[in-house]
């Protein structure tokens, strides 16, 4: 026999799209920011012309090292959904 569940409200809209678990959402928004700095050109300023990533320019004194991390910005809006959602 089949039940017919209603939605009524954002949570239970998150829950049907599989997104009711902190890592869930964590995961979902750090791809989704990952998505928009490739868009806006953000890899370009942070690899090499081999391929190889740039260092973090607070982290390294390597002359190349950069303040555009592609990876700082996805990561720091994965943790911040995560912590605070």
């Amino acid at each position: 026999m089949a039940t017919i569940e209603q939605v009524t409200d954002f949570r239970g809209v998150m829950v049907k799209l599989g997104l009711g678990q902190p890592i869930a959402r964590a995961f979902t928004v750090g791809v989704a920011a990952a998505g928009i700095m490739y868009v806006a050109g953000a890899p370009s300023a942070s690899f090499r012309e081999d391929g190889s990533m740039k260092p973090f320019k607070y982290l390294s004194a390597e002359p190349d090292a950069t303040t555009t991390h592609f990876l700082l910005i996805p990561l720091g809006a994965a943790a911040a959904a995560f912590l605070f959602t």
